[in-house]
C-alpha cells in the first residue's frame, strides 16, 4: 500500500498546532512551557501526558505512549494513519489530495455500513420536521421553549408513521438483516417495520461524532411509553455513552470544567440559557466508561441530576465511581425534586446559574443527607449522625475547612470537639493505591553506547556520516531499524530533527516511541567526536563480545572434531581482535 507523501505530511504537522488537536479531545493543563494531560492510553489517575508544542509530540510518563499529532488522532480513534492524516487536515481546513489519500486509506471498518444507516436515518427524520407533516412536532417544541436555533444545532427530528426508513435504507442497497440487527427497523412475521414511529427523535452520538442511535419522544400523547432508545448494539453501549459529548468538548475547554446531568432535555434546556459545558448520562448510573471520558473533558465535575430521591441515589453512585479515579466532584442539588428541564422552565435561568455559581462541596453534600436523617432530639441519632459522617471528616486534607466543620458539628450536636476528634482518629486509615512507573531495564555499557549514538543521529548530521562509515550493525534490532531508517530519511531531506523524522515513520508506533524514549534521555546537547568514537568502539566491542560467546557456545555443541577444530580457530582469532 503506498504512503502519503511525506512533503504532504509534513506541510499539514506545521500548520496545526498538536496543543490544539488533542484539546479538542482532552482537558489540558499547562504546566511551564508544556501542557499536560489525563493520558486516554492506560489507566491513568493524574495527568502523566506530556504535550510539548515546541517539538510537537506527545509522550506519556507512565505507559510509555508517544508520538505526533497524527499518532494520538490515530490511536485515540482507532483508525489506519492515512485517516488520521485526512481528519488532522479536516481539522485545520487543509486540501489533501483525494488521488494520494485514496491509495492509501485502508478498506471501511465493518461498522462503517452502519454508521452509514444512522446517517440516512438522521437526515431523514431532520427533514421530516421541516415540513408540513411536522408542525405539531415544531409546535410542541417550541412551547417548551426549544427553539429553531437549539432544533439545528441538536439535530433533532422527527419519525412518521409511514415506514420510510425500511424502505429508504433498502433502496441504498443496505440488507435487510443489517437494517434489523442495529435496531432501525424490527421484523415479524416476515414484515419489515420502522422502530421509531410518530416520536420527536433525537439522534446520539459517539465520542467521534457519529450517530449511533436514537431516543425517540411522544408529542401527541398516544403512547404510554415516554421514550423508546435504540436498543443496544455492536455500536451502541449506553453505558459508554454520553450524550452531548462531542459538542460539549471545547465549551468545557472554556468554562474549565463539565456539568453532568441525566437526560438530553437538560442538556438542550441548559444550551438555550447560554450553558453548553454540559453531557448526559440519558438516565442510566454513570460507568467507569463514563468517568473516563469525563476525565478527558475537565477534573472540574459538576453533578446535578434530579432533585428527587432517586436522582440523590444516582448522585451517590456516580461520586462513587469518580472517587475510584480520584476525581472529587461538586454537587447541585435541585429543590422541589425538579430535573434541570423543568427548574428551568418554572425557576428561570437566574435561579439556575445561582446553584451553578455556588454548588455544594462533596463533604457538604454527604453531611446534608444525614443531617435530613437525624433528629438532634434523640441522642442515638446524633451518634450515628457523628459516626457516619466521621469517615467523611477524616478525608479533608485542609486543616482550615476540617477544624470549621467539625466546630460546626460540634455546635450541631452538642458534643465537644475532642470527642469528635477522638471519634476521626480511630478510624482506620485506608491504604493508598500507589502508581508507580514501569522499572526501567539495567542496561550495559553496550547497549548504552547504541542509545546514545541513536540519540546523537537524531541531532547531529555528522554522527550520521560517522554511523554511516564506521558503525557495521547495531545489536538491538529496533535501534538497528531506527539507524537505518535515519539514513533513509537523511539521504532523501539531508537534515534531520526528531519531529520530521518521527513524521517520516509515520504508523510505526514502536519505532515512533522509541525514538522519543530516546530523545528523551538526559544527555548534553554538545558532544565532541572524541565521544561519539568511544561510542561506536564499545559498539564494537560489543559485538566482538558477542560472537565470542556464539562461538564459545557452538563449539560445546559440535560433535564433529573437525569442525570443532575449525571454530577453535575462528576463536583464537576473534580473541587476538578482543586484546588489541
Amino acid at each position: 500500500m503506498e504512503k502519503i507523501p511525506y512533503d504532504e505530511i509534513l506541510d499539514i504537522q506545521r500548520k496545526v498546532d498538536i496543543v490544539d488537536v488533542i484539546s479538542e479531545y482532552l482537558h489540558l493543563e499547562q504546566k511551564g512551557k508544556n501542557y499536560f494531560a489525563i493520558c486516554p492510553f492506560h489507566d491513568d489517575h493524574n495527568p502523566s501526558m506530556s504535550i510539548s508544542k515546541e517539538k510537537q509530540i506527545y509522550t506519556c510518563f507512565v505507559c510509555g505512549a508517544s508520538g505526533n499529532v497524527f499518532n494520538f488522532v490515530m490511536n485515540y480513534e482507532h483508525i489506519s494513519f492515512a485517516e488520521a492524516v485526512l481528519k488532522v487536515a479536516q481539522k485545520a481546513g487543509i486540501g489533501l489530495s483525494v488521488k494520494n489519500i485514496s491509495k492509501t486509506i485502508v478498506k471501511e471498518s465493518k461498522y462503517d455500513k452502519f454508521y452509514k444507516m444512522f446517517e440516512i436515518a438522521n437526515k431523514y427524520y431532520q427533514n421530516n420536521i421541516k415540513t408540513v407533516y411536522g408542525k405539531a412536532a415544531s409546535d410542541y417544541l417550541n412551547k417548551r421553549g426549544i427553539t429553531p436555533a437549539e432544533i439545528k444545532e441538536f439535530e433533532i427530528g422527527l419519525s412518521l408513521n409511514d415506514n420510510n426508513v425500511n424502505k429508504l435504507l433498502k433502496s441504498k442497497g443496505f440488507d435487510e438483516s443489517d437494517i434489523v440487527d442495529i435496531g432501525l427497523c424490527g421484523k415479524k412475521d416476515n414484515f419489515i417495520y420502522d422502530t421509531f414511529r410518530n416520536r420527536i427523535m433525537f439522534p446520539l452520538h459517539d465520542s467521534t461524532g457519529n450517530v449511533i442511535g436514537f431516543s425517540g419522544r411522544i408529542y401527541n400523547g398516544e403512547d404510554d411509553s415516554k421514550y423508546v432508545n435504540s436498543k443496544e448494539s455492536v455500536i451502541f453501549k449506553k453505558g459508554k455513552l454520553l450524550y452531548n459529548y462531542k459538542r460539549a468538548i471545547n465549551y468545557a475547554k472554556e468554562e474549565k470544567q463539565i456539568i453532568v446531568v441525566e437526560g438530553f432535555m437538560d442538556v438542550i434546556r441548559l444550551s438555550t440559557i447560554g450553558i453548553k459545558n454540559v453531557v448526559a448520562t440519558m438516565g442510566t448510573a454513570i460507568t467507569k466508561d463514563h468517568a473516563d471520558l469525563l476525565r478527558r473533558l475537565s477534573k472540574n465535575i459538576i453533578l446535578c441530576f434530579d432533585g428527587d430521591k432517586a436522582g440523590q441515589k444516582a448522585t451517590l453512585a456516580a461520586i462513587e465511581v469518580l472517587e475510584k479515579i480520584d476525581i472529587t466532584p461538586k454537587i447541585i442539588r435541585l429543590e422541589e425534586d425538579l430535573d434541570p428541564d423543568d427548574y428551568v422552565i418554572k425557576k428561570g435561568k437566574e435561579a439556575f446559574l445561582n446553584h451553578l455559581k455556588n454548588p455544594m462541596s462533596l463533604l457538604q453534600f454527604k453531611i446534608d443527607i444525614e443531617k435530613k436523617k437525624t433528629d438532634f432530639n434523640d441522642y442515638n441519632d446524633i451518634s450515628n449522625y457523628v459516626n457516619n459522617i466521621a469517615g467523611e471528616l477524616e478525608k479533608i486534607n485542609d486543616k482550615v475547612v476540617y477544624e470549621l466543620t467539625v466546630k460546626k458539628i460540634s455546635k450541631e450536636t452538642g458534643l465537644d470537639v475532642e470527642t469528635i476528634n477522638s471519634l476521626i482518629s480511630n478510624i482506620p486509615k485506608k491504604e493508598r493505591k500507589i502508581i508507580t512507573k514501569p522499572k526501567s531495564i539495567k542496561k550495559n555499557k553496550y547497549e548504552k553506547a547504541e542509545e546514545y549514538l541513536i540519540y546523537y543521529m537524531l541531532k547531529k548530521e555528522d554522527v550520521i556520516l560517522l554511523y554511516q562509515n564506521k558503525v557495521s550493525y547495531l545489536t538491538n534490532k529496533k535501534l538497528a531499524m531506527i539507524a537505518i531508517k535515519i539514513l533513509e530519511f537523511y539521504e532523501q531531506k539531508h537534515y534531520i530533527n526528531v519531529t520530521d523524522f518521527s513524521l517520516f515513520l509515520q504508523d510505526e508506533d514502536e519505532l515512533i516511541k522509541e525514538v522519543l524514549r530516546i530523545d528523551g534521555l538526559n544527555m548534553p546537547d554538545e558532544v565532541d567526536d572524541k565521544v561519539i568514537e568511544e561510542y561506536i568502539k564499545t559498539i564494537d566491542e560489543g559485538i566482538l563480545k558477542r560472537e565470542i560467546e556464539k562461538t564459545k557456545n557452538k563449539i560445546s555443541m559440535e560433535q564433529d572434531t573437525i569442525k570443532k577444530v575449525i571454530l577453535l580457530e575462528k576463536l583464537a582469532t576473534l580473541k587476538k581482535k578482543e586484546c588489541k
